[in-house]
């Protein structure tokens, strides 16, 4: 299956071309904004990767949490295209794909997305299976939940949160971003979704661990 994933939960950018593996990416890191660069990137990957649009058998977009503009951007735009080409939808939870890329990892995996206000979504992972529920919470709550772990990963773009709290403790890790392998997990798991659940629904929309801010500012 041919499918394109598109993630603007973050203000880094990334769009994917899949069919079993990552044929190409575009990573596109700020100050571009997501608004201005998505559709050019996509056109981009697929010229790279020799397909057409036409092609396209699923899109896979991330759903959130993340940044609420971003999400907005990224899931009107694959909704466009999924009307115009006639091609399935569905939303992948944009934390799961974190779990997935670092599941071969012991211990328990973090992803950690900036939530503002001192606040950071996450959720608690173990050889990619999620732990729990997907929380929208203050570090050091989420920090003393996990005391008792020996092992722990916190991974995902603002990871560097918990720098000072690894520097403490052995066994307790922080991980750069692989943006490709974030992208080919989406492509993934939002393969498997549609294999189980089917495309969304037309009414289908970010997942927000919070109501949106009015005049909250652009995702870049």
């Amino acid at each position: 299956m041919i499918v394109l994933s598109i993630d603007t939960s973050c203000p880094t950018l990334k769009i994917g071309v899949c069919r079993e593996r990552l044929l190409a990416s575009s990573i596109l890191e700020p100050p571009v904004t997501h608004a201005e660069t998505i559709v050019p990137a996509m056109e981009r990957v697929l010229q790279s990767a020799g397909i057409g649009k036409k092609e396209i058998e699923l899109l896979a977009v991330a759903g959130g949490p993340g940044s609420f503009t971003g999400l907005r951007i990224g899931i009107a735009t694959a909704k466009g295209i999924s009307l115009g080409l006639g091609v399935p939808m569905v939303l992948v939870p944009t934390l799961d794909v974190y779990g997935m890329v670092w599941r071969d990892l012991h211990g328990i995996v973090v992803p950690v997305l900036d939530a503002r206000k001192h606040r950071i979504y996450c959720a608690l992972y173990h050889r990619g299976e999620k732990i729990g529920r997907w929380m929208d919470i203050e570090l050091t709550d989420i920090i003393a939940k996990l005391q008792a772990e020996e092992e722990v990963h916190f991974v995902g773009p603002d990871a560097d949160f918990a720098e000072t709290t690894c520097l403490e403790r052995p066994g307790w890790t922080i991980h750069s971003p692989e943006p490709e392998k974030e992208i080919e997990a989406l492509a993934m798991l939002g393969a498997g979704i549609y294999k189980e659940k089917g495309p969304a629904e037309d009414s289908a929309g970010p997942m927000y661990l919070r109501e949106p801010e009015i005049g909250e500012p652009l995702a870049r």
